[in-house]
């Protein structure tokens, strides 16, 4: 059997990452090259970029292939296209779509030309974070280059696109997430956008932390409803399925003791978890920062209140994301990757590279307690069983 991914979303790039680490093969497609470009090399991952019509899903598969399609929610006609091609070729289907986002309070409109429209109808400034595809119809809400803002991405096909529309440089913002709450709040503010148009692009496509920074500014959104209610599994639910079909099993986490004795670690976030990870490493001699925009839990160190940036990593030998911002996390987790420095991902694991044990002391020895998957039950119990031997024994 082969695996074939149909990519174009941070779930299938994750599910990518994933099997490879277990040693699994896949060919990737995608749409474009910059999405090539953003894929790291994986080893077993092959990517292919170009855009396929159906005839061509359908060369590319065979009877008895599994078919993961990772595409983007609002790319419905790619969808359509490759359930026809695996029921031509007699490949199997399955769909990896992020869950919806609620968003009470937004003005929801079931399409672009609707959210055109309504822009039309509605003064003030806007901010569209809803990517290039659909510019043309805001280009036509009147005096578009003086009142909207389109934030893109930074290639230089997609500027071309935006300046042969019409809107300004001034009024483009060619950016590569992910955007945390505090950076939507602050273009918001520094464009004087009193609206905010988005899709429903779920957590993982920052719907959460657009919501919040509207909130936060004062802004109305405006949010263009998912082009269908197709169903479909979790990256969690497939990383699922896809183990159990190719016996797949993440390798063991080799356990390193090291000293962190006078050494500088970065934790970025101030809430209970954090606190508890800043407790443990203080313990062992760490000099610890925290960087967070609010402090919520009590800890002794140094805290710096505002958010994260990326020279915060300048001199850290280790670094811990535990913040409440999943996408603060991410990046975290990426730029420490990028510098070597070793991560814990506190609501990621396939985004560390180490893993923060439970800590058991006693009788002069150390022993840390990790488990394979996600079973943390277990972890605790066990590792409550081997404070209680160490006490013991004398």
């Amino acid at each position: 059997m082969n695996l074939l991914i149909f990519s174009g979303t941070s779930e299938g790039h994750a599910l990518c990452r994933f099997l490879s680490a277990r040693g699994a093969e896949a060919q990737v497609f995608v749409a474009t090259e910059y999405g090539q470009a953003v894929m790291e090399p994986l080893p077993g991952i092959q990517v292919h970029a170009g855009r396929l019509d159906q005839d061509q899903m359908a060369a590319r598969l065979a009877e008895g292939d599994l078919v993961v399609d990772a595409t983007h929610p609002y790319a419905p006609a790619v969808s359509a296209n490759l359930r026809a091609a695996c029921l031509r070729a007699g490949a199997e289907y399955l769909r990896l779509l992020r869950p919806r986002t609620g968003a009470e309070g937004a003005v929801v409109v079931p399409d672009t030309a609707a959210a055109a429209r309504w822009l039309a109808e509605h003064p003030g400034r806007a901010l569209l974070t809803t990517g290039s595809k659909e510019l043309a119809a805001f280009a036509a809400v009147p005096d578009f280059a003086g009142r909207l803002f389109a934030r893109v991405l930074p290639a230089a096909g997609v500027l071309e696109k935006c300046l042969a529309l019409g809107f300004p440089a001034s009024h483009i913002v060619a950016m590569q997430g992910p955007f945390s709450r505090e950076l939507n709040a602050a273009l918001l503010r520094q464009v004087g956008a009193d609206i905010l148009v988005t899709k429903d692009t779920g957590q993982a496509g920052g719907l959460a932390e657009k919501l919040a920074a509207a909130r936060d500014t004062g802004a109305t959104v405006l949010l263009i409803a998912r082009p269908s209610d197709e169903q479909g599994r979790t990256l969690e639910q497939v990383q699922d399925e896809l183990s159990a079909r190719l016996g797949l099993q993440a390798p063991p986490k080799f356990p390193l003791f090291v000293s962190l004795e006078g050494q500088p670690v970065l934790v970025v976030g101030a809430g209970q978890i954090a606190a508890r990870r800043i407790g443990v490493l203080n313990r062992f001699g760490a000099k610890v920062k925290v960087v967070a925009p609010e402090k919520r839990a009590a800890f002794d160190a140094e805290w710096l209140a505002r958010p994260f940036r990326k020279e915060d990593l300048d001199g850290v030998k280790l670094a811990v994301a535990a913040s409440d911002d999943r996408l603060v996390n991410r990046q975290v987790g990426e730029e420490s990757r990028a510098r070597g420095i070793p991560v814990s991902v506190a609501d990621c694991a396939g985004e560390s590279t180490f893993f923060f044990p439970a800590v058991c002391e006693g009788g002069g020895l150390i022993a840390g307690v990790v488990s394979r998957g996600e079973n943390h039950r277990k972890v605790a119990q066990t590792a409550a069983r081997i404070r209680t031997l160490m006490e013991e024994t004398p």
